[in-house]
């Protein structure tokens, strides 16, 4: 690492471990909130609890990095976040491809029938699936 200090133009003198803190306590105060909801019995208190703090993370999230000059991740973050998510919708993809079809051809001979969940599991796959390659056809045309 380099000995020398870059000063930043941070208002609230936040750094990037800082700020990878608050975003997940707040998420963590969220997931509590609503953990306790449910034990105690108040599922409406413990829900909005989780969607404020939630909310106030996102909402963190994505305006700290213009609100400081701190440099809040690096090439190498994006480079693991990328990794990460290619590898997340790659297991998806060849568990959905190896199961889907076997699915359809076992409802077809009527070894089973798939239920409303299922088929909403199943649709909700497709969406990602085309979601996904929606996303990577507008990354890839402008890079």
């Amino acid at each position: 690492m380099s000995d020398i200090t870059r000063q930043t133009n941070s208002p609230l003198g936040i750094g990037k471990r800082t700020y990878e803190r608050g975003i997940w306590g707040l998420v963590g105060i969220g997931c509590l909130g609503l953990l306790a909801g449910i034990v105690f019995g108040q599922q409406l208190i413990g829900t909005a609890t989780y969607l404020v703090a939630v909310w106030a993370a996102v909402l963190a999230a994505v305006s700290l990095p213009y609100i400081s000059d701190a440099k809040l991740s690096d090439e190498r973050d994006e480079q693991l976040h990328n990794h990460a998510s290619g590898l997340t919708i790659g297991i998806a993809f060849m568990v959905g491809i190896s199961i889907i079809p076997a699915v359809y051809v076992l409802d077809a001979g009527n070894y089973i029938t798939i239920s409303a969940t299922a088929w909403g599991a199943i649709f909700l796959f497709s969406a990602l699936g085309l979601l996904y390659g929606a996303c990577y056809t507008v990354v890839s045309r402008r890079a």
